[in-house]
């Protein structure tokens, strides 16, 4: 049936996109017909099989049970996968045949995703179904616009602080030419049954029909990886809404997470593939989250011995403040004109950019609500989660950050933190959208931090959650200065204990206390 399907594709066009619409179509009508059927066939295969078992013993019952025995196994496995495919449930090992615990589990994860009534800002409420899709796309449009053009002296601060790090052994690595086992190799490391995009099809389809669909995938694949234009429909994504609360009430408790096409993901996952080879090379120190051969756990420990310090330094004149500052919605305000800036600074070569901007800008969205989905509409900035690439190239945007802070530090504007005379100076550690830095307690250090975030938020786009950012002082800082600084940052939690920054408690000072941390923390 898929090959019949395939290979007649619709409307006589004979590109990708029309042969996956005939399967599509053919995969629905046997879903309705066959598929929809199982429980009824099952319930026909049970009483044909009593029915064999009841009548009297001779070679003919004998054999006819064990056929109609075959079928209903055959029909029970068949209604568990289903079911088992539905719930997403993906840590259960060696199978399990209680399908009432995968109905449970489907009812479970409908009623938890489902989206009741929302509060606008004006503390009004949006009940109705139609008008929580426009109040919904309407707040996913304004985040999604581009902000202030005019920035072009602001940025051109940030990339002078930027040190070219791509060499030209890099850029002939990225820009080599494309073959078909990378394709196949990209195919293949994607889960099978993660969630499909407006496509409908799963991966597991491409992996099991392969000798049927590979050639053509390959063949259209390659014509984008070599600088030709994304096709239309390729780049549509639905964006799904996942409560980040039992109960959201607020657009903002909604985490949205892109569901891209199949054939784009493969596009995506070569390109990273390529990219993440480059990384630990081209990405600061700093950085311990998504570089290849680093792990966020370095970052935890250090974090961990900084802070012991600061929690336990009593004495000398000058005090020390670690800040934490959380981005808010960091993927979805990065600015595309700044990313494409801070490659070319970074010295990417002009053919690997087109390359890469071309799967970040030709990017349109629906979001489904409730089941249903919206109009589309195309944005004008942002990285979607989702996009095997969007951690890699949030990572080269922070790049930016760190340049600023590092720059600062070395002319002496801002000092970081140092455990022991010997010891190196510390004064940042970023973890993807998250930092810890370490200035001096004083109103210089601040007002330093404080036009850097404005520089980087201004060209970037990105915007600091002083909600959920926090500061730290050392027991050696006075109110004045502590009240200082947070003035300043406008910062208004301030902990003095030491979990409100993501690490272990005061009391956990033992190195065997530190690692059971850690290992729980992983």
């Amino acid at each position: 049936m898929v090959e019949e399907a395939w290979s007649s594709g619709v409307d006589g066009v004979g590109n990708l996109s029309s042969h996956l619409r005939g399967v599509a179509c053919s995969l629905k009508d046997w879903s309705s017909n066959v598929l929809g059927g199982l429980e009824k066939w099952l319930k026909q295969a049970k009483r044909e099989l009593e029915r064999w078992r009841r009548a009297p013993i001779c070679d003919e019952s004998v054999g006819r049970e064990v056929v109609w025995s075959f079928k209903v196994d055959r029909l029970e496995e068949q209604i568990d996968t289903y079911w088992g495919q539905r719930a997403h449930i993906n840590w259960l090992q060696f199978g399990d045949r209680n399908t009432s615990f995968f109905h449970n589990a489907c009812l479970e994860r409908k009623r938890r995703n489902r989206i009741g009534k929302l509060k606008k800002e004006d503390r009004s409420w949006v009940e109705g179904e139609e008008e929580k899709k426009a109040f919904i796309t309407n707040h996913f449009m304004q985040l999604f616009t581009a902000g202030i053009a005019d920035v072009e002296a602001q940025k051109q601060q940030v990339l002078e602080a930027v040190e070219p790090r791509v060499t030209d052994a890099m850029n002939d690595h990225l820009t080599a030419e494309f073959s078909e086992e990378e394709i196949k190799r990209a195919l293949d490391s994607i889960g099978d049954l993660k969630a499909p995009g407006p496509d409908g099809m799963p991966l597991v389809f491409f992996k099991k029909f392969w000798d049927v669909v590979g050639r053509k995938l390959t063949d259209e694949v390659m014509g984008v990886l070599h600088g030709g234009p994304m096709p239309e429909g390729w780049n549509e994504t639905i964006i799904s809404l996942i409560p980040k609360v039992d109960t959201p009430e607020k657009v903002t408790d909604l985490r949205p997470i892109s569901l891209c096409n199949v054939v784009y993901k493969v596009v995506s996952k070569v390109l990273s593939s390529r990219l993440r080879d480059v990384l630990p090379d081209i990405i600061s120190l700093s950085h311990s989250a998504f570089v290849p051969g680093r792990l966020i756990s370095d970052n935890i420990l250090v974090d961990y011995e900084l802070t012991h310090f600061l929690l336990n330094k009593r004495g000398g004149e000058v005090g020390y403040a670690a800040i934490k500052l959380d981005m808010s919605k960091a993927y979805d305000r990065v600015e595309w004109h700044f990313l494409r800036d801070m490659m070319a600074r970074m010295g990417f070569s002009e053919q690997w950019i087109n390359l890469i901007m071309g799967c970040v800008t030709t990017v349109s969205y629906r979001i489904k609500v409730n089941g249903d989905l919206t109009e589309n509409f195309v944005p004008e900035r942002g990285l979607r989660q989702g996009d095997p690439l969007s951690p890699y190239l949030f990572l080269l945007c922070a790049e930016g950050f760190w340049a600023l802070l590092q720059q600062a530090e070395q002319e002496g504007r801002l000092a970081g933190v140092k455990v022991c005379h010997q010891a190196p100076s510390v004064s940042h550690l970023l973890f993807a959208d998250d930092s810890l830095i370490m200035i001096r307690a004083t109103e210089g250090d601040a007002n330093q931090l404080q036009d850097i975030l404005d520089l980087y938020e201004n060209c970037s786009g990105q915007m600091i959650n002083k909600s959920k950012s926090v500061v730290l002082f050392s027991k050696n800082t006075g109110a004045e200065k502590r009240s200082e600084v947070c003035t300043r940052l406008q910062i208004t939690k301030e902990t003095m204990n030491a979990k409100y920054l993501g690490l272990p408690a005061q009391g956990s000072k033992s190195k065997a206390g530190t690692f059971a941390y850690i290992k729980d923390r992983i």
